[in-house]
């Protein structure tokens, strides 16, 4: 009989291959895929996923909130890791591109009530809005970001890098990716010349503006 430890890893590793393994295949077959498809790609048993995702819901709620986290981690080391927070930025809107997040958008808005009401999706986002303050009022601070974008801006930035053109072949939506990085970048970039926004979009603009939802820490 394995013991408890082992039966816990198993179930986390089993946990995060169902979530992997189901963002592939909904970013394939977009949101008529199933659940038995997502069984079958990662090699367990209908089971072993209704046990860590009771309905298709859930499992959908896994991967946004799975892609959330990845999100903050990488604003977290990139903060933690670059000396200059321009580099901090820079790198985590090249990681969020890098990290192919397409079927997020899709699958995040038919869900965005009852994702909003899931606590730890609340907190990931109310912390990666956080971090990504901390990094634009460092970039102020170091005159490379415009003053008049902020940490909301920037993740909406990253939305549309993360949205895809599906519709075109992978390569040349790659390219087109990399190259809208770079114009957004450059947008953000603070230059003498840059037609003025209005104040910055921070995470305390978006709740008045949502009518008084607390976005923050």
């Amino acid at each position: 009989m394995r013991a408890p430890e082992r039966l816990r890893a198993d179930a986390r590793r089993n946990r995060e291959l169902i979530i992997d393994t189901a963002r592939a295949v909904f970013a394939e077959q977009g949101p008529g895929a199933t659940t038995d498809e997502v069984a079958k790609r990662a090699g367990v048993g209908p089971g072993t996923l209704y046990r860590h995702f009771p309905d298709r819901d859930s499992l959908v709620i896994g991967v946004v909130a799975d892609g959330l986290e990845r999100m903050l981690a990488l604003a977290v080391a990139a903060r933690a890791e670059e000396p200059a927070a321009w580099d901090a930025l820079s790198c985590f809107m090249r990681g969020c591109a890098g990290l192919r997040l397409d079927v997020l958008s899709w699958m995040a808005r038919p869900q965005a009530d009852r994702l909003a009401a899931v606590p730890g999706i609340r907190q990931a986002r109310a912390t990666l809005l956080d971090t990504l303050d901390a990094i634009v009022r460092d970039a102020h601070a170091e005159g490379t970001m415009r003053r008049d974008a902020g940490a909301v801006d920037v993740l909406g930035a990253v939305s549309l890098l993360i949205r895809g053109l599906p519709t075109l072949p992978p390569d040349l939506a790659q390219d087109l990716r990399e190259r809208t990085l770079e114009l957004l970048l450059t947008g953000l970039r603070n230059h003498p010349w840059a037609p003025p926004l209005g104040p910055p979009m921070t995470a305390e603009a978006l709740a008045a503006r949502l009518g008084g939802e607390d976005f923050s820490g």
